[in-house]
């Protein structure tokens, strides 16, 4: 306490992350002419108010008068970008910080994240990729990707459900089929043993032990009723759905990218993906011809997805579930950019959730 009165800044920085250590959060201090600079690092944002009441709190029996301001910091460890920042003018050359009379002045808070040069050279790439693909024979080759996606959506579905299951590929009519066992109590015992064990670990996170009660609740509706079957065959499109998503987020932030390339390869997949899936359910339902093949299902054997879901399970016409699709499909790469641009203040929030 000695030396950071006299004003070393190591000293002060010792103080400031042992008093932050709980929190998961690192203190970087710098003194910058009068002002003293505090950086806040963590995984989730840093709760401003809590930071800096903290901060007064240890900071407010040092006697050092070259200090006339603080400027405090916060940021994500993995985003290279202030998130907030917060100047505490001091009254007097007096650096004890009291409540009722110093002087705050807030910056505007950038919790909104925009779309940077290489983002948005890996999405052009990627799209322009994606149609090169999609209007030429090699097309043909990256369907096997949409087969795998779908294919692994029905499996894992079927899986959470007690079912075990094995992606294949159909070498007698194309495409790809799903081998499903009969349901083992075993699985579904682990099922449930997994989500046990998460409620322990999160047994200090309120708000995460009732999102996993409710997904509880909601998960034993639908093994103890149809909704499992009608989901595992839905999941087939709808893993799709998620690739789609997935890819885009990706090229998008840049997360999990270790080369130049990776970005606009994931915008290609996430756009091939896309396009092709506003292509099948387009013409399911404009394309009589292929509504036709499509409902003759595979090999005249097995029915194909959108048509247990219209028949079986809702009772509709095919072509309202294909528009539904449709919709989604065009739905996802808004939701995806919405994500992307208030990532930082669903990180915020999230953060303080899990405080309570």
């Amino acid at each position: 306490m000695e030396l950071a009165n006299q004003g070393e800044v190591w000293a002060i920085s010792a103080l400031l992350n042992q008093a932050f250590a709980d929190r998961e959060i690192t203190v970087k201090v710098s003194l910058q002419s009068n002002c003293l600079r505090i950086l806040l690092e963590s995984d989730r944002v840093p709760d401003s108010e809590s930071a800096v009441a903290l901060i007064q709190e240890k900071m407010q029996d040092l006697r050092y008068d070259r200090i006339q301001s603080i400027q405090v910091l916060g940021r994500v460890t993995e985003v290279n970008q202030t998130l907030w920042t917060e100047t505490v003018i001091l009254p007097s050359s007096t650096p004890s910080i009291h409540h009722q009379n110093r002087a705050v002045e807030k910056h505007s808070r950038s919790l909104t994240r925009s779309i940077d040069s290489k983002g948005l050279g890996a999405l052009l790439t990627g799209l322009i990729l994606a149609i090169s693909l999609i209007i030429s024979p090699l097309r043909i080759v990256f369907h096997g990707f949409l087969i795998l996606v779908h294919e692994i959506g029905h499996a894992v579905t079927h899986w959470l459900f007690g079912r075990p299951a094995i992606p294949s590929v159909n070498l007698v009519y194309g495409g790809g089929i799903t081998l499903v066992f009969d349901q083992s109590i075993a699985v579904i015992c682990s099922v449930y043993l997994a989500i046990a064990f998460l409620i322990y670990y999160c047994r200090h996170y309120r708000f995460i032990l009732v999102l996993l009660g409710i997904f509880t609740s909601i998960y034993s509706f639908c093994l103890l009723t149809s909704t499992n079957l009608m989901l595992s065959t839905f999941m087939g499109h709808g893993m799709e759905l998620v690739a789609i998503a997935v890819c885009l987020y990706l090229s998008l932030s840049g997360y999990f990218c270790r080369f130049a390339g990776d970005r606009s390869i994931y915008g290609m997949l996430g756009f091939f993906t896309l396009f092709a899936d506003f292509e099948f359910s387009w013409k399911l339902t404009h394309d009589p011809d292929y509504r036709e093949m499509y409902e003759g299902g595979i090999g005249g054997v097995i029915d194909n997805d959108f048509v247990i879901l219209a028949q079986d399970y809702f009772s509709v016409d095919l072509s309202v579930v294909a528009n539904v699709f449709l919709i989604g499909c065009g739905v996802i790469p808004l939701m995806v950019f919405l994500v992307f641009r208030y990532e930082l203040w669903l990180r915020e929030r999230l953060g303080r959730l899990l405080r309570y």
